[in-house]
């Protein structure tokens, strides 16, 4: 079955990752990795640190290009380009994909903006400790995509936001649109009468059902 509903997460409990093709290693490879974001964002700037350190730690084996968002594809299609292989690699946060699959977020930008409660720190430990890098490469499975994902940069919750006036009441939170993530955080903002138009619209996308 097919499932469209209309449901970013705070972007940032920012567990930005990594996804590649599952393609054979050759002696020697170059790998050109697509961000979902500009080329001179922070994220980016720790990206290439990783890269560079990849190739130090590989003796010039591996390389990397880093290509800024929409140099190959449009950002909605990143993973889909990484999948039928156009490009070797992604840089993203999978929250962008609760399209193709509503857990996507857990492993986006989940804590707090999903309201799990736990911070990056007691995420990073879960993820490596307690069964969530398993469930990671289940996700990829279930979506149905060629790829292998690996976590990066574990950032801080962000904040709710900054406001010219008090709230002090839901009924003063609802005059406020947001642009929240899809899946469990967008959903979760409609549900209490919070205007979330980006998180609907991506959001309303079909997700294959493994």
């Amino acid at each position: 079955m097919k499932y469209c509903s209309a449901l970013k997460t705070a972007a940032v409990l920012i567990f930005a990752a990594l996804f590649f093709t599952s393609a054979a290693q050759a002696a020697k490879v170059n790998i050109r990795i697509q961000s979902v974001i500009p080329a001179k964002a922070d994220e980016v700037t720790m990206l290439k640190v990783f890269t560079d350190n990849v190739t130090a730690l590989t003796g010039g084996d591996v390389t990397f290009e880093i290509l800024p968002a929409g140099a190959v594809v449009g950002v909605g299609e990143t993973l889909e380009a990484v999948d039928k292989g156009l490009i070797e690699g992604g840089f993203a946060w999978t929250h962008y994909w609760s399209g193709l699959h509503p857990a996507a977020t857990l492993f986006g930008s989940p804590t707090a903006g999903a309201g799990l409660g736990i911070d990056n720190i007691a995420w990073i430990s879960w993820y490596m400790y307690g069964g969530g890098k398993e469930l990671y490469d289940e996700l990829w499975d279930e979506m149905g995509v060629n790829v292998k994902g690996l976590m990066l940069q574990p950032v801080g919750p962000e904040a709710l936001g900054w406001f010219k006036e008090p709230i002090a009441s839901m009924d003063d939170f609802r005059k406020y649109r947001f642009r929240t993530p899809p899946g469990i955080p967008g959903q979760t903002y409609k549900d209490i009468g919070v205007a979330s138009p980006w998180a609907a619209a991506t959001f309303c996308r079909r997700w294959r059902k493994a």
